[in-house]
């Protein structure tokens, strides 16, 4: 039976798991291989139960309890419509020594609000502050549990919703055994006993054992958080680690605790694990490809093919159909599994077999298609020997005492695990070969193989990865002999530069100039003569060239070839190239060749002349220029050294004493004006 998936919309049941059911009939021995698929329903329902400890205690936690509660349903509404919550309160059983019922208020377990999606409800039952009391530290809280998994109708919890119980308290609490203190010897069955929402069985029932706990939670496949005090960490951490799938968060404000319910939705609905419930003669070996510590891992509105192998060891006490039941963990959806066993045909009935059989290697008979090993051979071809029992065998194929046989991933066959199941390997198949170093996403580089949970590398390849080449060569540039051009060093396949830049440690002008040199024959080959010969002639294979002219050598799109290489030929015309080396064709030496040579430039002999004679002219005059400057201020500084020196010995110096007039004059006598 195979229904296909379905969401749920307009009333169809929800199929998150297909197929729903198999019929197989088999022989013991034999593997059979069953195909299963897994997608995860849109807005899949979920429920959340609040339980709350309602002793005295817990006030100062009253308003971190009702900002959790709101948080919860506001923060859960975002990853689907189809959120439920509801509340419930536990204390202590209502008895001495531990609680004395005419001055206290005490009960093991009360039903406040059943799961609902009316938020009004579920604000005003948030309300109430804790009241009761008791005289010991330890509370209810294993009594509390049990009847809100198990009161499956009075709490209400959906057949199809992922359910998640939120157990907050600030103590520790009573386990199997501290019920008869108040008279409660009977050991608790793991029933539900709800009256008036209130639990009625309080003084009879022991309180339920940690592993009924375990098991109501598996059957019920809800996931239990416990938030608690600080103080009383290690017991909830203890607990965690036995209640399957359980989580531990501190009781504090700003606690993590709506974000681990949010993780531990979205993981429920993004990974798959598969759980099974297997009777001791058959085996079931999960073999997911998609396995992260045994888990799946879903892309977005995507399903996740799983599937194992069935295998009867040995027939059953008695002749008659099994149903088993294999599903993924936390989902009602199971497969059941209806498996008929055939453990004796006519053949065998008759007597028919072969004695001594090659088949079954000289010692056993071969009857039905199977050997009947000899006293002192088993294994199936009776290629074992001696007397050992499948036990003896599969202990010596564990590899520690707390382990399955074959670590769960191979056939135990004489005490030797042969084979392992693909995917791994080691003398107990303890190694996954998918667990090796994959830098860039790629299983050792995809230069080697994992075996023994560690990289076998191919020739040529090293490290503990693979990554690195064995040999330095691809670090030499071609054409050069050196190792990253001489200016660095080879690392794993790449250079580390000490100067320059570039893939070779060859980007600078320097090193540049000097690969140009050693290019220039090979280059100017491929000019005149045709690729092939020149490859031949200068031993070159790994090379590509393009011929352009000079307005294309030009064009941007030669971007990566940065600098120009010039050869002079014998005529002194130029011979112009550029060269890099293409990372997109595993570092293959590119040159762009112009296919037209330079001319070399024609001297003028006027211009030479002119400049010459120019110049002789120019520096005369300048010469004659700063000769007249000198002079004159040499004469400047003379004249003023002379006037001060006779202006400090009393001349005036206005006036030169040895200056004679030119002009006489002289009076005419007769004249009387």
């Amino acid at each position: 039976m195979d229904k296909n998936f379905s969401s749920g919309i307009d009333g169809i049941p929800v199929v998150q798991f297909k197929p729903q059911h198999l019929h197989i009939k088999s022989r013991p021995g034999v593997p059979l291989k069953i195909k299963m698929s897994y997608k995860p329903a849109k807005d899949y329902p979920l429920d959340v139960y609040y339980l709350m400890d309602y002793s005295y205690t817990m006030i100062k936690h009253a308003k971190t309890l009702r900002n959790q509660g709101n948080e919860i349903y506001s923060e859960l509404i975002k990853l689907t419509n189809n959120v439920r919550l509801g509340i419930g309160s536990f204390v202590e059983k209502n008895s001495l020594p531990y609680v004395d019922d005419s001055v206290q208020n005490s009960y093991s377990f009360k039903n406040h609000l059943s799961l609902t999606d009316n938020m009004t409800k579920f604000k005003e039952a948030l309300q109430e502050s804790p009241k009761g009391s008791n005289y010991d530290d330890p509370e209810a809280s294993l009594d509390g549990l049990m009847q809100a998994m198990v009161c499956k109708k009075e709490i209400d919890w959906r057949d199809n919703a992922r359910r998640i119980i939120v157990l907050s308290t600030d103590s520790t609490y009573h386990s199997a055994g501290d019920g008869k203190f108040v008279g409660a010897a009977r050991p608790h069955n793991m029933q539900c006993y709800l009256k008036n929402n209130t639990y009625t069985m309080e003084l009879e029932l022991d309180y339920p054992s940690v592993s009924q706990i375990n098991k109501v939670a598996v059957e019920n496949n809800i996931m239990i958080i416990f938030s608690a005090d600080k103080k009383v960490e290690t017991h909830y951490l203890a607990l965690q680690k036995k209640v399957l799938g359980s989580k531990y968060v501190p009781l504090k404000e700003n606690s993590p605790l709506v974000d681990v319910i949010k993780t531990e939705y979205l993981s429920l609905i993004r990974k798959v694990e598969l759980d099974f419930n297997i009777p001791p003669f058959m085996q079931f070996q999960p073999d997911q490809d998609c396995s992260i510590n045994n888990q799946c891992e879903l892309k977005h509105q995507e399903s996740v093919k799983l599937s194992g192998y069935l295998t009867i060891k040995s027939c059953p006490p008695k002749n008659e159909k099994h149903i088993l039941k294999i599903g993924p963990r936390m989902l009602d959806e199971k497969l059941l599994v209806e498996i008929e066993t055939y453990c004796q045909c006519d053949c065998e009935k008759k007597g028919d077999g072969a004695e001594k059989s090659v088949t079954c290697n000289r010692a056993g008979t071969f009857q039905c298609g199977i050997c009947y090993c000899d006293s002192n051979r088993y294994g199936p071809t009776c290629q074992c020997d001696g007397s050992s029992t499948i036990t003896k065998d599969e202990d010596q194929c564990k590899e520690n005492n707390n382990t399955l046989p074959c670590s769960g991933r191979g056939t135990c066959n004489c005490g030797k695990c042969d084979p392992c199941l693909p995917g791994f390997s080691g003398p107990y198949c303890e190694y996954d070969d998918r667990s090796c170093p994959s830098p860039e996403g790629l299983l050792c580089a995809d230069h080697g193989q994992c075996e023994g949970g560690k990289c076998e590398c191919y020739p040529n390849w090293i490290g503990e990865d693979c990554k690195c080449p064995a040999s330095n060569e691809i670090c030499k540039a071609p054409y050069s002999e050196k190792e990253c051009s001489g200016n660095g060093q080879c690392v794993c396949g790449k250079c580390k530069c000490d100067v320059c830049s570039g893939q070779f440690c060859d980007d600078c002008e320097e090193v540049a100039m000097k690969r140009c040199k050693e290019l220039e024959d090979f280059a100017y080959c491929n000019l005149k003569e045709s690729k092939t010969e020149c490859d031949l002639k200068f031993n070159q294979s790994n090379t590509e060239i393009t011929i352009v002219n000079k307005t294309e050598i030009n064009s941007p799109d030669w971007y990566m070839a940065k600098y120009w290489c010039k050869k002079v030929l014998e005529d002194d015309k130029i011979f112009v190239f550029k060269y890099y080396y293409s990372t997109a064709t595993n570092n293959k030496l590119h040159l762009i060749i112009q296919n037209e040579l330079e001319m070399p430039p024609v001297a003028n002999v006027w211009i030479a002349v002119g400049s010459v004679i120019g110049a002789i002219i120019l520096i005369g005059l300048i010469t004659v220029i700063a000769w007249k400057v000198l002079v004159d201020w040499h004469d400047k500084i003379e004249y003023d050294k002379f006037a001060n020196e006779s202006a400090a010995a009393g001349f005036d110096t206005s006036i030169n004493p040895l200056y004679q007039s030119p002009a006489t004059n002289f009076l005419n006598p007769a004249y009387n004006g």
